[in-house]
């Protein structure tokens, strides 16, 4: 038998759906919204590597070249080291010139869900939760596709500034630019390699430590599988019984995803704080439209944001499934 508390929470919904009173409409709309933002936020991994603030259209900047929203924003210059010099010897001069990035938004949409209203009701869930199950994944899914193929353009080509340009940089191959591979191979998961890892950002020029793991859900288990001897104390006992949870483990954060046609089983991803990493703002947050058309309504949610990486040196990919191990520094077998 349907509970009647979840009957009346969608006849209730539903009819704010369906009333000619804009104001009802508009508080049925803004119930779904309230749970479909929180949910959101807790669910894209995009979002825990890169916590985003919210903009308004006056934080916006104008570009000859598109119509598009923008915000412009700057790098820190890059200084010549200082020198010693002798008793009497004025200054070289530099000129300063501090580089830029901008980030560009985009309107992610889902599915537009018809359905006709008296067959809502013989749902057994919650309403809410029929939308978030729909329309959530997509949206989530989208964010942390965009914003991982950014990633992986990162440490395939190493330029962020032109994603458009066909990926030449082959794994275990040095990115000139910071002087260190981003895309390395390891023979299997021990505790040696994941050491190795994690020497991925330091070795830049730039000289970075990474904050955040991120690996799918099947990959997690190889870290579980390391014993005591590997990790040390009691953890690999609690992960034996506990499983794994999000944790501090060699300084990282670790985030799994289930989402494992975008993060490869085999493959961890590891990204330096935010605040040297990139920007990631929303314009728009989640919005649900509704549409009434007789018995029938039809819904669909839409967001507007514009995430970006803007240092080249804040990210790498560490694959490990190779059959053999390489060094950062120069790609060498080691």
């Amino acid at each position: 038998m349907q509970d009647p508390t979840t009957r009346m929470v969608n006849e209730q919904i539903i009819n704010g759906f369906l009333s000619e009173d804009s104001v009802i409409r508009k508080e049925a709309q803004e119930g779904v919204e309230d749970y479909l933002r929180i949910r959101l936020y807790e669910d894209g991994f995009a979002r825990r590597i890169q916590p985003p603030t919210k903009v308004e259209p006056s934080d916006l900047d104008r570009q000859v070249d598109t119509e598009k929203p923008v915000i412009i924003l700057d790098k820190e210059p890059n200084a010549p080291a200082a020198y010693s010099v002798p008793f009497g010897t004025l200054p070289v001069g530099h000129y300063i010139k501090g580089p830029r990035f901008r980030v560009m938004f985009d309107r992610i949409m889902s599915r537009r869900f018809r359905a006709d209203v008296n067959t809502l009701l013989t749902y057994d869930m919650d309403i809410k939760q029929i939308l978030e199950d729909i329309i959530l994944k997509q949206i989530m899914a989208e964010e942390d596709r965009k914003y991982l193929y950014v990633a992986d353009y990162i440490v395939t080509q190493g330029d962020p500034d032109n994603v458009d340009v066909a990926a030449t940089q082959d794994a275990n191959s040095l990115n000139a630019e910071i002087a260190c591979c981003q895309n390395l191979t390891f023979n299997g998961i021990t505790r040696a390699n994941l050491a190795e890892m994690r020497k991925g950002l330091p070795s830049t020029n730039r000289h970075l430590n990474p904050a955040i793991a991120l690996v799918n859900n099947i990959t997690i288990w190889d870290v579980v599988q390391l014993t005591r001897d590997n990790v040390g104390g009691d953890l690999a006992e609690e992960m034996f019984v506990n499983g794994f949870t999000e944790r501090q483990i060699m300084g990282l954060k670790w985030v799994a995803t289930i989402k494992t046609d975008l993060v490869p089983t085999g493959v961890i991803y590891q990204f330096a704080e935010p605040k040297y990493l990139g920007r990631f703002f929303v314009l728009d947050d989640v919005t649900l439209s509704t549409k009434k058309e007789d018995f029938m309504i039809e819904f669909f949610a839409y967001e507007c944001l514009g995430a970006a990486i803007g240092n080249s040196a804040a990210l790498c990919r560490s694959n490990f499934n190779g059959v053999a191990n390489h060094a950062w520094v120069d790609g060498a077998v080691i």
